[in-house]
């Protein structure tokens, strides 16, 4: 049976998971504290039950959480139905994103600018963060993140493919030495199975997804859904209305206008060719 789960609800879910978690609380004995089953603690977490506002409260107040993230669990509880969500959490650790990463079984990305944060390099990462006016703080983390992360995104069952804008291989963030690298791993990962790097040149008729970077994740039993990167936030779409045009985008890039894999590795190593 195919899951229609909210980003609201998952995000919730994860806060709510995580609270639990960083005062070492199991699910029996907070079930136990609440006198309610544990199913109903484990089937929100996993965003599968949508729960009360008052249930978050109420788990919130025993687990003594308060402040900003007091605040913001309460928030996601109040749109657990909405379809479509945005998320604006630390720009460091997209807690959202990195859940959808390790559930997906297929993710399609379009990087029209730059080359998207599951495949960057340290040097590239790091100049990058910094190029987006964020604090010393948030640049580390953005960079510790990138090399906790395996090189594909999600687990070993998840094929990802990602589809380069030509001025994703020409822009530089900090120094030419930091672009080389990048183009090398690019090549490196073009090689590996469960891995596709394709570049589509945008010379030509204009289209709209040459307007902004975004990614299509397919799951086994869920629905699928889009997320749209901005500078400091990500929106998530689940509505299956605009999800089905942006699929549709996504497969006129692939099969319109991307290059071939040979084709492709030729105009990466071109790229790094031109850099010396």
């Amino acid at each position: 049976m195919t899951q229609h789960l909210t980003p609201a609800a998952v995000a919730l879910g994860l806060g709510l998971r995580a609270a639990r978690t960083h005062r070492e609380i199991g699910v029996r004995a907070l079930a136990t504290a609440l006198d309610i089953e544990p199913a109903v603690v484990s089937t929100v977490e996993l965003a599968t039950r949508r729960p009360k506002i008052e249930y978050v409260i109420h788990v919130l107040g025993f687990l003594s959480v308060t402040g900003a993230e007091f605040h913001r669990l309460v928030e996601l509880a109040r749109h657990v139905t909405d379809p479509n969500w945005l998320e604006s959490g630390p720009v460091e650790y997209p807690a959202l994103r990195l859940e959808y990463e390790q559930a997906a079984t297929t993710i399609t990305e379009w990087a029209p600018v730059t080359v998207p944060e599951p495949v960057q390099t340290p040097d590239y990462a790091r100049a990058l963060l910094h190029a987006g006016m964020l604090t010393g703080d948030e640049v580390d983390g953005g960079v510790m993140l990138r090399l906790a992360r395996s090189a594909t995104p999600g687990t070993a069952n998840t094929t990802y493919t990602v589809l380069l804008g030509d001025p994703a291989l020409q822009h530089r963030f900090g120094t030419a030495f930091a672009l080389r690298e990048q183009l090398r791993h690019l090549l490196d990962l073009a090689g590996q199975r469960r891995i596709d790097v394709r570049v589509v040149p945008t010379a030509g008729d204009w289209h709209p997804t040459m307007i902004a970077p975004f990614a299509v994740y397919e799951f086994e039993k869920r629905l699928p859904l889009v997320t749209l990167a901005h500078h400091y936030a990500d929106a998530y779409l689940t509505e299956q209305a605009p999800v089905a045009r942006y699929r549709t985008s996504m497969e006129h890039l692939m099969a319109k206008r991307a290059l071939g894999a040979d084709d492709s590795r030729e105009r990466i190593t071109a790229a790094l060719t031109s850099l010396g």
